[in-house]
């Protein structure tokens, strides 16, 4: 199953996401391997920082840019049960072939910053998708600062999701993923977590996904 996770919002939301789901995924027994094609290589540091820490499972990484990503995810699949594609911004050629080759693309959305007009670019990736890749499911999942979000918000997040092909808004809400320090290559999915809340969000959110 190959998951993309796509977003042009400035904070690095589609990071922690990537973490987190490759290691809940890796945790289940599949085999996953996380394909990094951000110029920044943020998820790829990540896992590499998990790795030198010993923390385990352990979750393969690849980098890869748009002129071999397509090729990549082909000769990739045989070897691994899941593949979580970290899409680089969705303006460039990165996000095209990941958007095409996914089954499920997540999109994390920053309550209370919902500029339709900034987030056109990716309604129209989304939507070109689709039409090349019909099945693609396209899931949005909220992240709040940690209040409740308004009905006002949440309006403007489903006339957000409204605007792609048969999108669905997730009844998981994430709050802050990037707030806590949960210690030297842990995610907040890990055992033992000192963020409990947040592990038990995103495993709701990886039954949503991967249940859906």
């Amino acid at each position: 199953m190959i998951v993309a996770i796509a977003s042009i919002q400035g904070k690095p939301l589609k990071t922690p996401l990537a973490a987190n789901l490759a290691l809940l995924r890796a945790r289940s027994g599949r085999t996953i391997c996380l394909i990094d094609v951000d110029p920044r290589r943020s998820a790829y540091s990540c896992s590499c920082a998990r790795s030198a820490a010993g923390q385990s499972p352990s979750v393969p990484t690849r980098t890869l840019d748009a002129r071999s990503l397509a090729r990549e995810i082909e000769e990739l699949t045989p070897g691994f049960s899941d593949l979580l594609i970290n899409t680089g911004e969705v303006e460039t050629q990165e996000a095209r072939p990941a958007l095409i080759a996914a089954r499920v693309v997540l999109v994390p959305v920053q309550v209370g910053n919902v500029d339709l007009e900034s987030q056109y670019p990716l309604i129209a990736r989304l939507n070109s998708a689709r039409m090349f890749n019909p099945s693609l499911k396209v899931l949005f999942v909220i992240v709040s600062d940690g209040s409740t979000p308004s009905p006002e918000q949440l309006a403007a997040v489903r006339l957000y999701v409204a605007h792609v092909m048969s999108a669905t808004l997730v009844a998981t809400v994430l709050h802050a993923p990037c707030s806590h320090d949960d210690g030297q290559g842990r995610c907040a999915s890990d055992a033992q977590t000192c963020d409990p809340d947040a592990a038990a969000e995103l495993h709701a959110l990886y039954r949503e996904i991967y249940t859906h």
